[in-house]
């Protein structure tokens, strides 16, 4: 998921590298074991913020599941890696990437058992700056941009993660084409530079290409955000329901039916096979041949008083209907 690294924009990442860089003479002992990659790492500015100065962030939607084993990693171990957060004028800072790192932490905090965590307790962060997204994006935007491309945990994205990032996706790539933007450049999961166009290529393709997600995929969840019922989306979101639940629902139920399924999810995992279930039971009329005759009196007396003439795309129609007509009556 997500193939673009907010460190890959133009002007972001190199600056940043520089401001940020640790003087050599601070590197720890055993500096010269490490490998390049961590050597980088190492390298990253990092800032101590106390626990109580960062908020957490209203945009990010991505799931915070096994957080009680995060927990006890944290409590045991600390931080694998630092938190990103960006700096507001009050002094304190807003999260971008690591929600469920500080849920976990709020989660020590809270608890009376552990001593070593509390709201003063100094959070390693790396401090972003969204100016140096060099993008034609409102800050709204750049924020969201921010927050997709620092949410790199080594995680499994729900369908949930994945139906908010696509959303987050859309309203900036609305954004750079009506600023006129051709492409935008990132790196993909191996950290080979690539390209992706936006002037003249579908959303589709374009959310397919930034998210990493196949053109499928990417189908399945529009489905479901055009067609699915509040409570049928909200059942997907809040991973009750697969994506391919919800769009077999989407497709096949009514708003009623949807609703009864999303339900049903709170307390039942339901499978695509398990969808047909929620349908309501209809009530079964009986069809004569002379109900039939007389639904189709106009159609005779039309035959009966001359030809018929009709247009390729007509005649095309009128085939297409018998055989309907034929599927319905001709069961089995």
């Amino acid at each position: 998921m997500g193939k673009f690294s907010i460190n890959s924009i133009s002007g972001f990442g190199e600056e940043n590298k520089k401001e940020n860089t640790i003087p050599e003479e601070r590197f720890m002992l055993g500096d010269d074991l490490l490998d390049d990659k961590s050597r980088d790492i190492v390298k990253l500015k990092i800032s101590n913020i106390e626990r109580k100065k960062i908020k957490k962030n209203p945009k990010n939607n991505y799931s915070i599941d096994n957080i009680e084993e995060l927990k006890e990693s944290i409590k045991n171990y600390g931080l694998a890696e630092p938190i990103n957060v960006r700096r507001l004028e009050d002094g304190n800072y807003m999260l971008l990437g690591g929600e469920r790192r500080i849920t976990a932490i709020d989660m020590l905090i809270a608890d009376d058992t552990v001593e070593d965590w509390n709201e003063y307790t100094l959070i390693p962060c790396v401090v972003k700056d969204l100016d140096k997204i060099k993008l034609p994006l409102s800050d709204e935007n750049k924020e969201k941009y921010a927050i997709i491309t620092t949410n790199k945990e080594a995680r499994k994205y729900s369908d949930a993660d994945k139906y908010n990032e696509m959303q987050a996706w859309k309203e900036i790539i609305e954004e750079l084409r009506l600023k006129g933007v051709e492409s935008i450049t990132g790196e993909d999961e191996n950290g080979e530079k690539n390209k992706i166009q936006i002037k003249g290529e579908k959303t589709r393709d374009i959310l397919a290409n930034a998210t990493g997600m196949s053109r499928g995929q990417v189908q399945r969840f529009e489905k479901v955000h055009n067609n699915a019922d509040p409570d049928l989306l909200n059942a997907m979101l809040d991973d009750n329901i697969s994506v391919g639940v919800a769009e077999k629902a989407a497709s096949m139920l009514k708003s009623s039916e949807q609703k009864k399924l999303a339900e049903e999810s709170k307390h039942t995992k339901i499978k695509p096979s398990d969808v047909e279930k929620f349908r309501d039971k209809e009530e079964t009329k009986e069809l004569t041949s002379e109900q039939f005759v007389d639904d189709i009196a106009n159609i005779e007396n039309a035959l009966a008083s001359g030809k018929v003439v009709l247009t390729e795309r007509e005649e095309a129609e009128y085939h297409k209907i018998i055989n309907k007509l034929e599927k319905i009556i001709v069961k089995g």
